[in-house]
């Protein structure tokens, strides 16, 4: 069985629905146990234009060994060309959620 280290993935998406979608894809494959959706402004650089759009940015709690296939299911029903997805290690957490993590992924 796989090692529980315990991360965060963030991503960012055009759409509710579309955020929403990978979500539930990413619970429904056990590579996450928790996702979270909020609503942002973004400014940035796209193609040497500077770009101002409101999206839905993504919280996925995981696990260190899911980040590939987490990435995977991200890029396989993203609409963007490059989307940001980031990976944090979780140092601390209260011990009670972080076993809770751990059932959730079945690890």
């Amino acid at each position: 069985m796989p090692a529980f280290k315990p991360v965060i993935i963030t991503t960012t998406t055009a759409t509710r629905e579309e955020a929403e979608k990978i979500g539930m894809a990413l619970l429904q494959n056990q590579i996450a146990a928790c996702v979270q959706y909020e609503a942002i402004s973004s400014h940035y650089v796209w193609q040497d234009e500077v770009c101002c759009d409101e999206e839905i940015r993504v919280v996925i709690k995981s696990s260190r060994c899911h980040y590939k296939a987490v990435e995977k299911l991200i890029m396989a029903n993203h609409s963007y060309d490059c989307p940001q997805i980031l990976m944090q290690p979780v140092s601390r957490g209260l011990s009670a959620y972080l076993r809770w993590m751990k059932k959730q992924m079945g690890l």
